[in-house]
């Protein structure tokens, strides 16, 4: 396939190239034919080089790569680090490990960072490296949690409905089990354990979704570490990006406030707390679980919400 893309890319290359009069019945090396790079902008001085350099640059995009997290020596902790370890564990036959930083390009022009939430050698969850979208309540109506996130689940779908390179994911709320169960509420044992055992909402509420993304459960929250109101609990990439992280032993401070002066604290999980009708799951600033007091009740909006994809392995 590789070379009959480059074989186009000869032809279109032709309107760059100097002397040429014929393509004719006689075969020419393409590195003796006559190339100028003064009008091209290309790199390359002869037309072989110049072929590989146009489908270098307009068809082989990596659309995925992987680097193994690591909050050690050497460093590798949002993707960007020069001492990040390349990995291909995203193909067929691999594992990602959880937390493994993968850099996806969603859509044609547009890539994210995103860390590795599971990968069952098929499928690979993923949530996003940074908020997707900011500021905003999980229900802007009445204090009420028995109607789901009514307001942030649908701005998240609106944000990522063109990530045409993601799986598009069909869920019930109450019904489908994203992980573990399928319960929306959930509450906390005096030991910090938690137990998700009955639905605050269900989809006769929120419907049915079908979506290129959803939000993170508290169940796969903690699956990661990160433990209720324990501070630095979690590791540092389910909190990083987040304003004051970097003093709860993250490695990043967001100072990014909206219009009117609101952080992002935290972001949202989809389950409920079903022991108080106005408070949601959220993962916090200080790496830990949390639901806060009333200032960062449902219907404030003090936290974003973070992408949670699938992609198929190849």
């Amino acid at each position: 396939m590789k070379e009959k893309i480059k074989i186009i890319v000869a032809f279109i290359l032709g309107v760059i190239l100097t002397g040429t009069t014929v393509y004719a019945a006689t075969i020419i090396s393409s590195i003796n034919v006559g190339y100028s790079n003064e009008s091209s902008k290309l790199v390359a001085d002869n037309v072989q080089d110049a072929i590989d350099e146009v489908y270098d640059k307009s068809f082989s995009k990596t659309p995925i790569a992987a680097y193994e997290y690591s909050e050690e020596d050497p460093k590798c902790i949002n993707g960007e680090e020069k001492t990040c370890v390349k990995t291909d564990c995203y193909k067929k036959g691999k594992t990602c490990k959880q937390g493994t930083v993968i850099k996806y390009y969603v859509n044609d022009s547009e890539f994210h960072y995103f860390y590795v939430l599971r990968d069952d050698g098929t499928t690979i969850t993923m949530q996003q490296r940074e908020n997707t979208i900011r500021n905003i309540p999980w229900h802007a109506g009445e204090k009420d949690n028995s109607k789901g996130p009514t307001t942030v689940l649908p701005a998240l779908e609106q944000a990522t409905s063109t990530w045409v390179n993601v799986n598009v994911i069909e869920y019930e709320p109450g019904v489908t089990t994203l992980y573990e169960n399928a319960y929306t509420g959930c509450s906390t044992t005096e030991d910090y354990k938690i137990t998700c055992d009955t639905n605050t909402y269900t989809s006769s509420i929120l419907g049915k979704r079908k979506a290129r993304a959803r939000m993170i459960t508290v169940l796969e929250a903690s699956s990661t570490g990160c433990s209720v109101n324990k501070e630095g609990s979690c590791p540092d990439w389910m909190h990083n990006y987040l304003n004051l992280s970097k003093n709860y032993g993250g490695s990043y401070n967001n100072d990014t406030v909206n219009e009117n002066g609101v952080y992002d604290y935290h972001y949202w999980t989809m389950s409920a707390i079903s022991s108080n009708p106005v408070k949601a799951w959220y993962v916090s600033t200080s790496g830990s679980i949390g639901y806060g007091n009333d200032y960062f009740s449902i219907t404030e909006n003090h936290n974003g919400a973070r992408a949670v994809v699938e992609i198929t392995k190849s």
